[in-house]
């Protein structure tokens, strides 16, 4: 939305000037909301593809803490070279600054890099990065690099025995990390209900709101029946239905 606003910066000011809307005219034209709609477009679009890294069906609390620590990384990347007037990370605002030299760089610097700054901070209070501090989490993510003295001691023995299992480690570098841990449950059953423990942990609301958006198509007014879960279990199942098989394994109506 942002980003197209940019776009059509100049329409939009035609468009004030002619509706006579002189004070939201002038506001859109001073020069601190350009620079600070300039950059905003930008981070506005970091956020939006961070969100849709964090949606889908098949992943997991690791593969979304290694794409929010990749972000909160390069918003600290972004505030060392804001810190030093390098703006090339925003492409708008740095096109702005370049057609408008008599910009005072200092004060846009200030401000940027407290926003920055605040974000990485929000970021950091809201998904704190446990997995570098928590050595079952490099366990689940690198079973056969793992420094198994780090490990709870009821793990470690068990953690060893699969470390050293060859067939399990050419299964880890072709298998999902999910699938891998599901088969070597059984075999070494302490040490794969933790590392599914972590693996199943909800790691974003976007089940529950795809749950939701799934209950609001069935539950209607020609169908309100209170017990929808069995039909809500197909609706939200990842599995494709083996009709053929089914209709198979039906006895057909004789004809008399």
């Amino acid at each position: 939305m942002l980003s197209r606003l940019y776009e059509l910066k100049d329409e939009v000011e035609i468009f004030l000037q002619k509706q006579k809307q002189d004070k939201l005219y002038e506001a859109f034209r001073e020069e601190d909301f350009q620079l600070s709609l300039a950059y905003l477009v930008v981070i506005f679009e970091a956020i939006n593809n961070l969100n849709l890294k964090l949606q889908g069906r098949n992943t997991n609390i690791i593969a979304h803490s290694d794409v929010i620590r990749a972000f909160t990384e390069k918003l600290h990347l972004w505030k060392r070279k804001v810190q030093v007037g390098n703006f090339s990370s925003f492409s708008h605002l740095n096109e702005l600054l370049s057609e408008k030299r008599n910009i005072e760089q200092y004060d846009v610097t200030k401000e940027v890099f407290s926003h920055l700054h605040s974000l990485a901070e929000e970021f950091m209070h809201y998904f704190p990065d446990v997995s570098m501090e928590n050595s079952l989490y490099t366990l689940v993510q690198s079973p056969f690099n793992t420094d198994v003295e780090l490990l709870l001691e009821s793990l470690q023995e068990k953690a060893i025995d699969l470390k050293c299992d060859s067939s399990a480690k050419r299964d880890f570098e072709t298998m999902k990390l999910e699938e891998f841990w599901g088969k070597y449950l059984p075999m070494y059953p302490k040490v794969g209900e933790e590392a599914l423990r972590v693996i199943l942990r909800f790691s974003s609301t976007y089940l529950c709101e795809a749950g939701f958006s799934a209950l609001v198509v069935l539950k209607t007014n020609q169908h309100n029946r209170l017990d929808v879960e069995n039909d809500l279990r197909c609706a939200l199942s990842s599995f494709n239905p083996r009709i053929s098989d089914l209709v198979r394994k039906k006895q057909q109506h004789p004809s008399y």
